[in-house]
């Protein structure tokens, strides 16, 4: 038995480490809105010192926040080993709003922090507790590595650092002892095993597709993937390569209006959420005086199938998605609402998921086999101009000890050449919706955040006034 531990990344999670560059950071990030608390202080600040109490009493729920990278000799592979150099004051920052302490200042302050890259010599997360905010208020904004965590399972951290009751003072921390790192002969050893243990699962599942006659599956998915790889997405202005520096804004809507204009027209949450981004998008077209070609973007949505459940909870890194087509030139409401029901009720079948998720397959067995070319050719493979996330957030008010959160906003991160992401979010009767752009390739980003409310508002309206007219293939509104 080794008396080390290494925890070898997923390739899954290892494409995210591939993705980075110097402009595209890969790290999702939340902005989390709290009411003062006992740990409002009296001259307007935060009780700090508590708050990085209670943050080492809640770590031993994500082993991975005192772990770094460690990297094997020759391929590069990377792996988990404990940081025996750990500081907990490293991770858990301080800051402070400007006076007058508004939301335009937040988020000026927000944008320089996720602007930043994460430091690979130190476990990949950071959370910033910034004050100065009205009414005693302050911020969180935690940023946290993709190869660690994606999108929906970030939730988790919410769920672990935060508390259905409140709770005066924070826990005593349990000790914790790093465990010895391996040495660079050690990890290339084990790295060699490894590769041979891989090369054996590829054998064998070749052989089960060619017996079982799933090589049809992949010549289907083999020829979406070409298509893809060969037509790029229509040009945008906001589909150029980024910069390092990032700009973000948020927008919250009353989760109920929207459940029951969904329910009222047979349409999903979803639905209407992205055809507001969809006449969002159009403004913006419009005010650049663009048109894109057919009229559509194509968008990186999640989407739930019958069977996505059980595949996307065996890891924490595994959402189903798919691409969808949006109609950007569509002026009607109704018509524009019809189109993306219409693209989103054809991606919810069963084939397009169960293809998206093979080819995904295919792309980290490449990367397994230390084959950088199939897990670079994931980004390509998504052809897209936009991606739009989603994430189910607690439907109950949660608190850090008692300082009650009262919004909380999701950022996901950029890729080369896409200027403008957008995340949805649910918490506590809220719908919150977080913005991130890059500052000269999107400049008006508070004037696009200011269309996707009213876009949001006037898409309400339409779905509670029109019948549903595209089969849900036994899909329920939600």
């Amino acid at each position: 038995m080794p008396h080390y531990i290494a925890e070898r990344l997923p390739a899954e999670d290892a494409s995210y480490l591939l993705f980075e560059s110097p402009n595209a950071h890969m790290h999702l990030a939340w902005v989390w809105v709290f009411e003062g608390g006992s740990l409002a202080r009296p001259d307007g600040g935060v009780d700090i010192e508590a708050i990085r109490r209670h943050v080492a009493a809640r770590l031993f729920r994500f082993p991975r926040f005192r772990q770094r990278l460690a990297w094997t000799p020759i391929e590069g592979r990377p792996a988990w080993v404990d940081d025996e150099g750990f500081k907990l004051r490293y991770h858990v920052q301080h800051a402070a709003v400007p006076e007058p302490g508004d939301e335009a200042r937040l988020r000026i302050m927000v944008s320089s922090i996720v602007s930043q890259p994460l430091d690979r010599s130190k476990p990949l997360w950071e959370l910033w507790v910034v004050e100065g905010l009205p009414e005693g208020r302050f911020a969180v904004v935690t940023k946290i590595h993709h190869c660690m965590m994606d999108g929906r399972s970030t939730v988790s951290l919410m769920k672990g650092l935060l508390d259905a009751t409140p709770r005066a003072l924070p826990e005593e921390a349990a000790e914790w002892i790093p465990r010895p790192a391996p040495g660079p002969g050690a990890l290339l050893r084990d790295g060699l095993v490894e590769r041979a243990r891989v090369a054996v699962q590829a054998a064998q599942a070749s052989a089960r597709w060619l017996g079982g006659g799933a090589w049809r599956d992949a010549v289907d998915v083999g020829s979406e993937f070409v298509r893809a790889a060969l037509a790029p997405p229509p040009e945008t202005p906001f589909n150029r390569p980024i910069g390092p520096h990032r700009m973000v804004s948020w927008v919250r809507a009353p989760l109920l209006e929207l459940e029951r204009a969904a329910l009222r027209g047979g349409f999903t949450v979803q639905e209407i959420a992205l055809a507001a981004v969809s006449g969002a998008v159009m403004r913006l077209l419009a005010r650049s005086r663009r048109r894109v070609t057919g009229d559509e973007i194509r968008v990186v949505v999640p989407v739930t199938g019958p069977s996505a459940g059980p595949r996307a909870a065996a890891t924490a890194n595994r959402t189903d998605a798919a691409v969808v087509s949006l109609p950007v030139a569509l002026g009607d409401v109704r018509r524009r609402l019809r189109a993306v029901t219409r693209v989103m009720s054809e991606a919810r079948r069963e084939e397009r998921l169960h293809n998206f998720d093979f080819l995904l397959q295919v792309a980290g067995l490449g990367g397994r086999l230390g084959l950088g070319a199939g897990l670079a050719a994931r980004r390509r493979l998504y052809g897209c101009n936009l991606v739009v996330g989603e994430i189910p957030g607690p439907r109950t008010p949660v608190h850090l000890l008692d300082a009650r959160l009262v919004a909380a906003y999701p950022f996901i991160p950029l890729l080369d050449d896409q200027g403008l992401g957008l995340a949805f979010s649910t918490y506590d009767g809220g719908y919150h919706v977080g913005l991130a752009a890059d500052w000269e390739i999107v400049p008006d980003l508070e004037t696009f955040a200011r269309d996707l409310r009213v876009e949001l508002d006037a898409v309400c309206e339409a779905a509670s006034a029109i019948p549903r007219v595209v089969p849900r293939d036994g899909d329920a509104a939600r």
